[in-house]
């Protein structure tokens, strides 16, 4: 299989994103929390991600590869605001409401508290985001998850500046060591069975 370089979504992808990404965070330990029933949680990740997806696009924060995709990823640049799904987008929520979605989200808030004041903490200055990076199952260990890392992360040494993110899955820790992240903190969230792990890595200096 031949890999390109990742390509920036449209709108016109926003549908094959969210299924990319809903079946790849299936079994992840945030979404198993989140939503503990599996019959029904792949087609509430659908619904969220569906938002998501077009609100990230829109903003220019998502690439793809493969052709119907098969991987995608959501990166934040330094001169880019963070996305928020909350007010000017409260409307697109609705179709949310008559799922778990409400009792999901309610049951993750000191989750997220959590992730946020890890990212001030660890943040002070411009860098590289990774939000999601997913690829089917059936595409995986085809080098897919790696061309929708490496390039940003050149873009990154490039501009001199680091590159951060979290995880709250064991298993990906040495993934992301692989390419130079290190772990710069391991926060547990009290009352869950949920880690944090707060990643950074530093530009290279060429």
């Amino acid at each position: 299989m031949t890999i390109s370089h990742p390509r920036l979504l449209t709108l016109a992808d926003v549908e094959q994103a969210a299924q990319v990404i809903a079946i790849a965070f299936e079994d992840n330990p945030f979404m198993t929390y989140m939503y503990p029933l599996q019959r029904t949680r792949v087609k509430t990740l659908v619904k969220f991600f569906r938002i998501y997806a077009e609100q990230a696009i829109q903003h220019g924060r998502g690439y793809g590869v493969g052709s119907p995709l098969q991987g995608v990823a959501f990166w934040k640049f330094p001169e880019q605001e963070a996305l928020s799904l909350r007010l000017k987008s409260w409307w697109r929520f609705i179709p949310l409401l008559f799922t778990v979605y409400p009792i999901g989200y309610l049951k993750t808030r000191p989750i997220m508290r959590r992730i946020r004041a890890l990212h001030a903490k660890h943040v002070s200055q411009p860098h590289f985001y990774l939000d999601y990076v997913g690829v089917l199952p059936s595409a995986r260990g085809q080098g897919l998850s790696s061309a929708l890392i490496r390039p940003f992360l050149r873009m990154a040494d490039e501009r001199k500046v680091f590159t951060y993110l979290e995880t709250m899955n064991n298993v990906n820790l040495t993934f992301y060591e692989h390419f130079g992240f290190h772990c710069v903190e391991q926060s547990p969230v009290h009352g869950t069975d949920i880690t944090i792990y707060a990643f950074k890595r530093p530009f290279s200096p060429g």
